[in-house]
């Protein structure tokens, strides 16, 4: 499957700011494996909308039994060498599963908040192996476990009968029974708004 093909699940906003955050990520934490960054663009993206009331990247993330997974992004981290991040990242070595930077970092597509809360999740997860933090992403009050009751597929996700589902993760659910301010709620009904503005140009 050539890049081309595959970038269609992305703009190219989104790819440079999901390159550029696991580049950031990997100068600072420890042991960088599949496992690791696909749990930390979740985190940062429900980081974000609970802090800010809108998305981080704008991206949807299935509900897989391994926790909120960004589909494409998975498919392209089993690759010995990535196609869509080819050029932000590569394997430490032929026979590592970690990744390292590929270039530097570059902020173009990123605010002062944004690296803010890099910083954030970096002092939360330095220190942090990766099965800590797929414990964090599925843990009781957790939005990957909020959806998959919404969906009906906890048991079977937890039973090893799904290992994956193409349910995504329902980020409004942080918004349910919250005691988060209601301007939050109020930006985030119009990020919403403005990626499926999106998606339907994408078309």
């Amino acid at each position: 499957m050539n890049a081309d093909i595959r970038n269609k699940a992305f703009t190219q906003d989104q790819i440079n700011k999901i390159g550029n955050t696991i580049i950031y990520f990997s100068n600072k934490i420890p042991d960088l494996n599949r496992t690791k960054i696909l749990s930390l663009l979740f985190i940062i993206e429900e980081a974000c909308i609970k802090k800010f009331g809108h998305h981080f990247f704008g991206i949807d993330f299935q509900l897989w039994k391994s926790g909120p997974i960004i589909k494409d992004i998975f498919i392209d981290l089993s690759y010995e060498t990535p196609i869509l991040l080819n050029e932000f990242i590569k394997q430490e070595s032929e026979h590592s599963s970690n990744f390292i930077a590929n270039k530097t970092f570059n902020n173009d597509e990123f605010s002062d908040n944004d690296i803010e809360l890099m910083d954030l999740i970096i002092n939360f997860a330095s220190e942090k192996s990766a099965s800590n933090l797929v414990d964090h992403t599925q843990s009781p009050h957790s939005l990957w476990r909020k959806s998959a009751i919404q969906y009906g597929v906890l048991e079977s996700l937890e039973t090893d009968l799904l290992n994956s589902t193409e349910y995504t993760i329902d980020f409004s659910l942080l918004f349910d029974n919250s005691s988060m301010p209601s301007y939050l709620k109020e930006r985030f009904e119009e990020s919403k708004e403005n990626l499926e503005f999106v998606k339907h140009l994408k078309r």
